[in-house]
């Protein structure tokens, strides 16, 4: 067990960290389910923001390749329904949480939050240059999205990074060791 402080031997009475995958998945559930809450308070307040961006460039994509496999159109609707919606992005923000912890944590030095924040902007980018315009919406939503929607979008987005590797790190952390009782 390697101690999470330079330096420092991990004691022998050190509970062992969280491996990777239990501390993405549990990190990861937390951050999507703090975004989402966000997301949904826009709706609140009658306050469009991007989402689904990924969702329609999947789809889009699904119905290009099963029209150019020869089938005369593609035959199910877009799922517009709030629960699959939700479901899909519930599983994408497990996935990201995955590949923090399995491709991205190890190979950056900085501390979490800075983790976070790189991570939220790369991500931002790819959805602001590349999903949102081939879905129609322009760059960064701002077709259809006020300033104020892509504003609240961008926040929950690098809330959603940052809680993510800031939980994640401390999951990791080793766990001090648990009293005993004796009676």
């Amino acid at each position: 067990m390697r101690s999470h402080f330079p330096g420092r031997r991990p004691s022998p009475f050190e509970q062992p960290s969280r491996g990777r995958l239990e501390a993405a998945l549990l990190a990861g559930s937390i951050a999507i389910a703090l975004n989402t809450l966000v997301l949904k308070a826009a709706d609140l307040i009658h306050l469009p923001t991007a989402r689904g961006g990924l969702l329609r460039l999947l789809w889009m994509g699904i119905a290009q390749m099963s029209q150019s496999l020869g089938a005369s159109g593609f035959a199910s609707p877009f799922p517009t329904s709030t629960g699959f919606q939700t479901g899909f992005h519930l599983f994408v923000g497990i996935l990201m949480a995955l590949f923090y912890a399995f491709a991205i944590e190890a190979a950056l030095s900085t501390p979490p939050w800075v983790n976070g924040a790189l991570y939220a902007a790369a991500v931002w980018l790819l959805n602001a240059v590349f999903v949102l315009p081939a879905t129609g919406e322009g760059f960064a939503g701002s077709t259809h999205l006020t300033m104020a929607g892509m504003i609240w979008y961008g926040t929950a987005h690098t809330v959603f990074f940052i809680l993510l590797t800031v939980v994640y790190a401390a999951l990791r952390r080793p766990r001090p060791p648990r009293e005993c009782a004796h009676a």
